[in-house]
């Protein structure tokens, strides 16, 4: 471990029998974390998490290769993993026939594999790529993984949600996702270095965006805490500010020294098909 990661076990984990348990994973940008559940039981095991990483996808493949939790086998694995390779097709004109065409928008043309998935909660196809290498990696140490784009949990887990607007923060980081009439009409990441950079941000975001800050209600998970410079910022600009804290089936007893929050969209995995 080193002072920007964390592991939480439940001292009754047994390893052996990880193959009746759920692993989820979460790579980001600049971070990357996971969490052993067992879905028969609702409960959470372990959570491990690591902020400021140089490259959340470099500092998987080094924990793949050091964490001996990461080299059980698990009844099933889901992966969720930020890419640039990502449009939103709405279901009313998506046509499975013409996939390739929608790469056209990626970042990256040379992807071996293109997946689409259905949004649950939101009239759209995620139609996503990830790093050949990456992929084959998670292949090849799991055979039942399921690639998700990195805010599936956060997307499909909100539907009783009245929020305009949902920030999931980094340490050095945010995911912004902007909702109008409770359709999804923005979502973006953005990397900041220092307070000054993040009211940058949101000042653009809002400014283009026209949001109606008297009007907006925000959501914010991850790495913040109420009374913090993030948190006093957001206070500046936007009336309405709250944590999301998801519901969930599962016992998060190993988390309750921790702020509930902090975790929201990487346990909101668990309920992403």
């Amino acid at each position: 471990m080193n002072k920007n990661s964390i592991l939480l076990i439940d001292p009754n984990f047994e390893p052996a029998n990880s193959s009746n348990l759920n692993l989820l994973i979460k790579i980001g940008v600049d971070t990357f974390s996971y969490s052993i559940a067992d879905e028969e039981k609702e409960l959470v095991h372990a959570v491990y998490d690591e902020q400021e990483c140089e490259d959340g996808l470099e500092k998987f493949k080094e924990r793949l290769k050091l964490d001996a939790y990461l080299k059980l086998p698990y009844q099933s694995v889901k992966a969720a993993i930020y890419t640039p390779n990502l449009v939103f097709v709405p279901k009313a004109i998506f046509d499975q026939d013409q996939v390739k065409l929608y790469t056209q928008f990626f970042v990256d043309a040379d992807l071996q594999n293109i997946y689409v998935q259905s949004s649950e909660q939101q009239d759209f196809n995620y139609i996503f790529g990830i790093s050949s290498a990456i992929e084959k990696l998670l292949t090849a140490t799991w055979e039942n993984v399921t690639l998700l784009p990195y805010d599936a949990g956060l997307l499909e887990n909100t539907k009783n949600e009245n929020s305009n607007v949902i920030i999931d923060f980094t340490v050095g980081s945010f995911q912004f996702l902007y909702f109008k009439d409770s359709k999804l009409n923005f979502v973006q990441n953005y990397q900041f270095d220092g307070i000054d950079e993040l009211t940058y941000y949101l000042l653009l975001i809002i400014s283009q965006l026209g949001i109606d800050t008297k009007q907006t209600a925000l959501k914010v998970c991850g790495i913040i805490h109420q009374g913090d410079e993030k948190w006093n910022l957001l206070l500046q600009h936007i009336n309405n500010v709250d944590f999301l804290v998801t519901p969930t089936p599962l016992d998060t007893n190993i988390l309750d020294d921790m702020p509930a929050h902090y975790y929201t969209s990487l346990l909101a995995l668990q309920q992403c098909g």
